[in-house]
Formats: structure tokens, sequence, C-alpha cells
């Protein structure tokens, strides 16, 4: 899959030192070493886009990008980045190449989230995944 790949890819097309997080790690805002702004691409899910009986399926590898927002840790700049890496994030997303002359078809992401301590924005995408035997 094409996560790995794509988390470089943002990474040359945000802004410097932005802390970018794949779908195996947790978003701990109680560890402060973590930063109040966080990026994070996630596998949201397989969806069945075609199978062939016994030999061939075609899926859709289904990923959001999420900006993780620790609010009350946030400063007002931090915020408006937050704001920002969701703007950066979504463009460098439509451009992704992961093969050649082939790109992420866009999608709704996740609903966006309060808790009341952490929002959550998101952008959603998909990547085909083929299976054959």
């Amino acid at each position: 899959m094409q996560d790995l790949d794509i988390i470089g890819h943002l990474a040359a097309n945000v802004a410097p030192g932005t802390q970018l997080l794949d779908w195996y790690e947790p978003v701990d805002f109680t560890d402060l070493d973590m930063a109040p702004v966080v990026g994070q691409v996630w596998l949201e899910g397989l969806a069945l886009d075609r199978a062939v009986d016994g030999s061939a399926a075609a899926y859709l590898a289904l990923y959001s990008f999420t900006v993780n927002i620790d609010i009350p840790r946030a400063s007002v700049a931090q915020k408006a980045a937050a704001q920002q890496l969701l703007f950066d994030a979504t463009r460098a997303i439509v451009g992704f190449e992961y093969a050649p002359a082939q790109y992420p078809t866009m999608r709704s992401g996740s609903e966006t989230t309060w808790d009341g301590r952490v929002m959550r924005l998101s952008v959603g995408y998909s990547i085909p995944w083929h299976v054959s035997v």
C-alpha cells in the first residue's frame, strides 16, 4: 500500500518540521513531546471495486489525511498553521503520482470531530489495490 510513500511526499510539500504520522502511530497529546498540531495518514478500510471469481480482485484502499489539533495547547499561530496544513496536504495528495500517470481519487474525509480537547479535520482519497493469484 502507498501510505509510507505518501508521507514522504507530504513532508516535502508541507511546512518544514510538521509532525506527520502513519496509521500505526498513536496521536497522544498527553505526551508533551508531541506537537499540538499533528498530521496523520489513516487507512480507513478497503472497498471492493470488482472481482473475478477465483482469480483476481480490485479494491480501493480508502485513506484519510487528518489534522489533529490539541486546542488548549495550540497557539493562535499553530491553529492557523493547522488550517494551512490541511490545505497544503490536500494539494500534495491531489498531485501524488503513486505510479506513472496514476493519481489518487479524492473522496470525503472523516467527519470533523471535537471531543472538548482535540479537533480533527480530514480529507479523503483512494488508491486502487489489486490482488491476484
